[in-house]
Formats: structure tokens, C-alpha cells, sequence
């Protein structure tokens, strides 16, 4: 009796202790899971496009002329920079004698205030320069200098008669000096003003660098240097290397869509090609809006859309390469059952069908899935292909990798192979018309690489 009692006790603690550890696989299994499902992120699929875009670095010229200075002295600008200024209208005084300059700086009253249309001028230059400055590109910052200290020796009419009054009484002279061609005003002088685009070499535009000379207000300039242009039309182009490839592409084109990176402009041109003087391909972008933007700049780097494709928008992240087998399409038939699949050759010489899923075909092959642990209709490594009739064959063993996402729809990770049709550094445009592909609000796994094809995920 006390052996039967104490079996009947062992036995109860068994069935208690193989509970107890079940319910403790199933706790950790649970947190495993848990943990699992944490960590992994779906992506659910959406329509999109891209825009493909190649990024070029051009010369911009427009219709401009430099003029020097007719006589020696200090300087001082009554048309503010990239204002415009009619022919023959009062541009600049040049002191001789350096009396008006110090008197000026004597009595800095007699300038007056800003006027709130200068305020304003000045405040949208800031604000333009700060969009576009680059840490690597300091011709801005000196023009920008330049500009902001070349406001009117005379802010207003009012300001300008009680100077004069002044001088007149002091008997301090300075001679008036009339712009010599209507147009835009540019105290920005680089040397390309009358620059030719059938010149144009590849060594201008690689160095991408112009000597630049900024006239400013109160400094001495010497007669017959440069000291201002006019800019006569509001037509602008800009020139830009293409190779050979390129230019093939763009033989037709007439518009083009280009980005300015440094200020998020975008505008449209009118496109056409040439060579330049070293018999090499350059693209030529003519505009007509917003020259104003670009008055102190002579080389500018700007993408131009080439092309945009639509369909659906996948994270980068998301892509894998999955191998399969490769068999040739001719050896693709349809069984007894009017299933599709393929012969294969038994050890006695026979053949025997195998009805098969086939991932996707292209031109050449059928992709067929490497199974893990293939069953014995399964078609695997060695095995020998035939056709119905015929002694052509084809041995399994072939590779290739497809691209394609895992999706998380029913819980576990299936693979969909995709067709990609455009790409950029973060984003694909895959078809959405693939066989065995994804469609519009699956959800994918965003780092497909964390998963493996079947893989339970909740």
C-alpha cells in the first residue's frame, strides 16, 4: 500500500512538472514572438512615381555689356544693384578729389534714412541669400556685400537737393555720370560679358570659376577699369556638357524641366544642342523668367528631369534577391490533366509529369522555387528534364537571383517577385501588373533582409 500511494504521488508531480513546463515554453514562446513582431515594420504599398533627374553644372550668359569708369576718383552709385536704369539716366558720381567722400562721412545726417521700399529691398536679398548660400561657394556671400553697400547716395529727392545745397555752398565738386545703355544695373563684373557660346570647352566648365570684381560704393576707382554692366534683355541661357549618350536622347527634345537645388526653383526652357570650340556636345537652355535670381551668378549647378515613371512606390529597404531555378520555357508542358509543368526522366529511362508552379517566365526561362525540403514531385537539383517526344534535355542545377519583397499579408513572410522600373537612393517604381507580384495595400516587410520565405510573423 505505501509503494502504490507514493507511485500515485510521483506520477501527479510528472503530470504537474510536464504542465509547469509547457505553460513556460509557451510564456517564452509568446515573448519571443512578441519581440519579434516588435522589431520587424511593415510598409503597405501605394501608387507613386519617380522623377528621374541627372544633375549638370552650366554657364549662364546673357545679353550684357561691362563699361569702365571715365575718370579717376571715388565712387558713388544713385541706381541701386539690379535695378533697372534708362539710357542716358544719372547712374554715378565720381569724386575727384575725395572732398565729398569725407564730408560724407563727416555728416552721415544728410543721407537720411533708408525708405521702407529700400527696408524691403534689402530684407528680400537676405532672405534670398540664406535660401541659397552654400558653405563651399563664397562669390554669393562677396556679391551679396557688395550689393547691400551699394545703395543711393541719396535716398530721396528731398535728401539729395539739401546735399547738393550743401557741397554747392562748400564749393565741393563732383561730375554726374549718365548710364550708357538702358536695362538692368550690375555692379558684378566677371569678364564673361562678352563671352561667346561657340567658344565654349570643357576646361571652362570643369574649373567652373570666374575672377570677380565688385564695384562698391566710397571706393577709388581708376578711369578706363570696369565698373558696371547692363543687362539689355530679360532672355537668359544657360550651357552645359552632355555626352554622346545624352545628346542621342535629346536630339528632338525642345523643352526641358530644370530644379535649382540652392533656391527650389523650378522652371521650363526652351532646349536645342551645339558644339562648342573643342568639337564636343552642349546642351543650350534658353529662358525668358527670373534672370533677376541669378544676376550675381555666372556658373550654376541645376538637375533636369528626364523622365517620370508611375506605378507602385516600395521603400528600397524592403528589396531582396531570392534564388531560384532557371529552366528554358521549351521545356514547359501540359500534363494529361492539362496542367502546366514538365517531363522528367526516371532512372529506368521513363518519363513522368510534374505538375509545377511556375514564380514567374520570362523571354528565355521558367523560375521555378528552390524548395528546402523537396518531396519527391518536387523538381530539385540533378533532376533530368525531357520533353514529350524527343531526346533534347536540360539537367536542374541553373540559378538566378529574382528581386522581390516578402509580404505579411496572412501572417507568414511570401516572397512576390518585382520588375522595377525606376529608382532613386530611398524609393522603387515596380509594376504593378507582374505575375506573382505585389499590389496596392499589401503590407511588406521594410527590411526584407530580417525575414526568411514561410517565416511566421504573428
Amino acid at each position: 500500500m505505501p509503494s502504490s500511494r507514493k507511485s500515485k504521488k510521483n506520477s501527479m508531480w510528472n503530470i504537474e512538472g510536464i504542465i509547469f513546463v509547457i505553460i513556460a515554453l509557451y510564456i517564452l514562446f509568446s515573448v519571443f514572438s512578441y519581440s519579434r513582431r516588435q522589431s520587424l515594420r511593415f510598409y503597405e504599398v501605394g501608387e507613386g512615381s519617380l522623377v528621374r533627374e541627372k544633375q549638370y553644372t552650366g554657364l549662364i550668359l546673357r545679353e550684357e555689356k561691362s563699361y569702365s569708369a571715365k575718370e579717376s576718383g571715388y565712387v558713388h552709385f544713385s541706381v541701386a544693384d539690379g535695378r533697372r536704369v534708362s539710357k542716358g539716366g544719372e547712374l554715378y558720381f565720381i569724386d575727384e578729389t575725395g572732398n565729398l567722400e569725407k564730408y560724407l562721412q563727416e555728416h552721415p545726417e544728410l543721407l537720411g534714412e533708408f525708405t521702407q521700399q529700400q527696408i524691403e529691398d534689402i530684407r528680400l536679398r537676405l532672405q534670398d541669400f540664406a535660401g541659397s548660400f552654400q558653405n563651399n561657394q563664397f562669390t554669393g556671400l562677396y556679391s551679396l556685400q557688395g550689393s547691400l553697400q551699394n545703395t543711393l547716395l541719396f535716398n530721396t529727392e528731398e535728401g539729395e537737393n539739401t546735399v547738393q545745397k550743401a557741397l554747392s555752398q562748400l564749393g565741393i565738386s563732383y561730375t554726374v555720370m549718365n548710364a550708357e545703355d538702358a536695362g538692368i544695373v550690375s555692379y558684378t563684373i566677371d569678364g564673361y560679358e562678352d563671352f561667346q557660346k561657340e567658344k565654349l570647352t570643357s576646361e571652362i566648365l570643369q574649373n567652373a570659376q570666374s575672377s570677380v570684381n565688385y564695384a562698391q560704393n566710397g571706393i577709388r576707382v581708376e578711369a578706363g577699369n570696369p565698373l558696371y554692366k547692363i543687362i539689355t534683355s530679360s532672355q537668359w541661357e544657360i550651357l552645359f556638357p552632355l555626352d554622346e549618350g545624352d545628346a542621342k536622347k535629346m536630339e528632338n527634345t525642345t523643352t526641358v524641366n530644370i530644379h535649382f537645388p540652392v533656391n527650389s526653383m523650378d522652371l521650363q526652357g526652351n532646349f536645342s544642342l551645339y558644339r562648342g570650340e573643342d568639337g564636343k556636345i552642349y546642351g543650350d537652355i534658353k529662358l525668358d523668367d527670373y534672370l533677376d535670381y541669378f544676376l550675381d551668378s555666372r556658373f550654376v549647378t541645376f538637375s533636369m528631369q528626364e523622365k517620370e515613371e508611375s506605378g507602385l512606390k516600395i521603400p528600397i529597404s524592403s528589396v531582396v534577391n531570392k534564388d531560384f531555378y532557371i529552366v528554358p520555357k521549351e521545356f514547359l508542358m501540359q500534363g494529361p490533366d492539362k496542367s502546366s509543368g514538365f517531363y522528367r526522366q526516371k532512372t529506368d529511362g521513363s518519363r513522368e509529369f510534374l505538375p509545377t508552379d511556375i514564380y514567374m517566365t520570362d523571354d528565355q526561362y521558367c523560375y521555378l522555387k528552390i524548395e528546402t525540403n523537396p518531396s519527391v514531385q518536387d523538381i530539385q537539383s540533378g533532376n533530368v528534364l525531357v520533353k514529350e517526344s524527343g531526346n533534347a534535355s536540360f539537367v536542374v542545377g541553373p540559378r538566378k537571383a529574382l528581386e522581390g519583397v516578402y509580404d505579411i499579408n496572412r501572417g507568414y513572410a511570401i516572397f512576390h517577385p518585382i520588375q522595377v522600373i525606376e529608382k532613386n537612393d530611398d524609393y522603387l517604381i515596380v509594376d504593378s501588373h507582374s505575375k506573382n507580384g505585389i499590389s496596392v495595400y499589401d503590407h511588406i516587410v521594410l527590411q526584407g533582409n530580417m525575414v526568411t520565405d514561410g517565416q511566421i510573423i504573428y
